[in-house]
């Protein structure tokens, strides 16, 4: 793993992995919804299609890779997938519970060589950046000519509701916002769609956005109905269901509107 680091960014690594500072949240690491549950797979879905449009082995660079449920299965389709976090708890998590390399860093400043890999995934994380543009121009840099960035993010300033606070969300994306930001790396923009329109919009607002609020005032282990939800969020056959029932909303992906969008960029061939 460590031969396409950059110097400077092994120097940086070694020194996060020393001396970590963590914000404060609203939430403890990996309790939030949008980590975990039926809604969080069928997004993991609609991004693993386009992984595997990519060369089987290829080396791909999940940022930021969270609870590494998106890393691990890249990694078991064959591709030599490296994780990159912020959070220490993640990186501790990845790497011991799935084995996947990860780096503790910052997305404004990737500590990796240019042209290191030839994908890069990055779901649900440049809205919490208080500089995408600076982190879209590090992952064209890390990325091979050719290479390509799949990338989702929250839809629509239209929608913002209390979960986008309670997630600690900077903004939600207009399409042209989000092409333009990736446009402007010099990216070559092959896909930018919405969705989960109108199946998962209508889960968000009467599922998600009432069990936040409620998340935001008590804990979990202090409240039963928290943990009931906690727990069918976590049991495979609950979720594959409702992910099922998501998929309905592939047959209304025409429509220009939903809760989230779906960006594939491609770097421009030297």
């Amino acid at each position: 793993m460590l031969t396409f680091l950059s110097n400077q960014g092994l120097q940086c690594t070694i020194r996060a992995r020393m001396a970590v500072t963590t914000p404060p949240h609203t939430h403890a690491w990996g309790s939030q919804p949008e980590m975990f549950g039926p809604r969080h797979e069928y997004r993991l879905g609609i991004i693993i299609r386009e992984v595997d449009k990519l060369p089987r082995g290829a080396r791909v660079l999940d940022a930021a890779v969270g609870l590494g449920q998106l890393a691990s299965r890249m990694h078991q389709r064959g591709f030599d997938v490296i994780g990159i976090d912020y959070s220490l708890d993640a990186a501790l998590h990845v790497k011991h519970t799935l084995g996947v390399p990860v780096v503790i860093g910052d997305m404004t400043k990737l500590p990796f060589r240019a042209a290191a890999f030839a994908g890069v995934t990055t779901g649900e994380t440049l809205e919490h950046l208080d500089d995408d543009a600076g982190a879209v121009h590090e992952i064209a840099r890390v990325l091979a000519p050719g290479g390509t960035c799949i990338a989702t993010v929250p839809a629509l300033r239209s929608l913002w509701t209390f979960s986008d606070d309670y997630y600690e969300h900077r903004r939600r994306y207009a399409r042209n916002q989000l092409t333009n930001l990736f446009s402007a790396a010099s990216m070559q923009i092959e896909k930018a769609t919405f969705w989960g329109f109108p199946i998962v919009l209508v889960y968000d607002t009467l599922v998600i956005l009432p069990m936040n609020k409620r998340r935001a005032r008590l804990a979990i282990n202090e409240d039963a109905a928290l943990r009931s939800v906690a727990r069918a969020g976590r049991s495979r056959f609950l979720v594959n269901a409702v992910r099922a029932v998501f998929s309905i909303d592939r047959l209304f992906g025409f429509v220009p509107f939903g809760p989230g969008l779906l960006l594939v960029a491609r770097k421009v061939q030297d």
